[in-house]
């Protein structure tokens, strides 16, 4: 079997409980080969979609077809990251508590606002890597001082202005499962005039039964949704799409109408192909209903798929194309890119610690 079509049918997985007649799928094309299982497995392990995926086969009676070894195994990751997730709410809670001391509301963002706003069936649905959340710029430097006197710290050397920084340098604690990204902007800069802090606070929703705790609207969800997989992770560029920004998508246009979203984007064509790629890959796909650039994107992202060392290879291109660009040749035209530059260069550790292991992390 193809991986654009282990992909597909990974993707429908995740929407079985809205149609019928999956667990046939799944049967006659994934657990008939011992091959494509684990492939399907390794695909969704590396989507971060694994728990979900294995408490849906389990809701339409797929677990008794599974290895045991399998099963269990599965079993297991999807316990821990309830109880992860768990333990990340808890933790929303404490920096609820103690911002709330000083009048600072924050609109938590990305997997935790979903999560926080019950956009999943099972809290085991998503997994988080962060808690990311907006505070007003006002509040920035504030913010973050009262995370570091809740124990939270920082590795990163700053080179940058702290107060112009997106976001401040991540910020761990030992006991806690999840690190803190706080952000003055919701997204990079090149897209804060059309998508502000401004419009996420004026229409800001609160989280029920939790105090001072707020999220985007579902509007500026799925446009947060778009912007971080296609723009900021150079998704459509890359012609790469996670399948768990796919399926907060499509969650998120099951309760609004993506007309709303769209009126609101500038990056019409690239947004219209992202939802147009949600709606194919559903059970219910009419590619004949699909315009022709949205077709295009799904052949290339398919054939990428279907060669993955060709798309590793374009990937790598790709980025080392990016990095001379945005960091050494913008800056001979750019005089805040060039200081930004020289004041890295002057810096030992930048030379061993981020450029060195940057790169490393950069192509990895």
């Amino acid at each position: 079997m193809k991986n654009s079509d282990i992909y597909k049918l990974a993707f429908q997985c995740l929407l079985s409980d809205e149609f019928s007649g999956y667990d046939f799928i799944f049967k006659n094309k994934i657990l008939s080969n011992e091959d494509d299982l684990l492939r399907f497995i390794h695909l969704a392990s590396n989507h971060l979609v694994l728990p979900t995926i294995f408490r849906k086969l389990k809701a339409i009676g797929l677990i008794n077809d599974l290895p045991t070894l399998i099963s269990d195994h599965l079993n297991e990751i999807l316990i821990l990251n309830i109880e992860r997730n768990q333990k990340i709410l808890d933790q929303i809670d404490e920096i609820c508590h103690s911002l709330n001391n000083l009048g600072i509301e924050p609109v938590f963002m990305k997997g935790t606002a979903n999560l926080l706003d019950n956009l999943y069936e099972n809290k085991a649905d998503r997994m988080i890597g962060d808690i990311d959340f907006l505070v007003k710029d006002k509040d920035f430097l504030n913010t973050a001082e009262i995370i570091i006197n809740l124990g939270y710290k920082t590795d990163i050397e700053i080179y940058d202005d702290i107060k112009t920084l997106k976001d401040y340098p991540r910020l761990y604690r030992q006991d806690v499962p999840a690190d803190i990204e706080i952000h003055r902007l919701p997204v990079i800069p090149e897209f804060q005039d059309w998508f502000g802090p401004d419009a996420i606070f004026n229409e800001k929703k609160k989280i029920p039964g939790k105090p001072n705790c707020y999220v985007p609207s579902d509007k500026h969800k799925l446009i947060q949704n778009f912007i971080h997989s296609q723009l900021s992770n150079k998704g459509h560029k890359l012609r790469l799409i996670a399948l768990r920004d796919l399926y907060d998508c499509h969650l998120l246009i099951n309760r609004i109408s993506k007309y709303d979203a769209l009126k609101e984007i500038n990056e019409k064509k690239k947004v219209e192909i992202y939802f147009s790629f949600a709606e194919s890959y559903g059970i219910r796909s009419n590619l004949k209903e699909t315009d022709k650039k949205s077709i295009n994107f799904i052949t290339n992202h398919n054939w990428f798929l279907n060669h993955p060392r060709t798309h590793y290879i374009y990937i790598k291109l790709f980025k080392t194309s990016e990095l001379l660009t945005n960091r050494f040749l913008k800056a001979f035209f750019n005089k805040t890119v060039l200081i930004n530059l020289l004041v890295r260069l002057k810096k030992r550790e930048w030379w061993k610690k981020r450029l060195f292991k940057g790169l490393k992390d950069y192509f990895s």
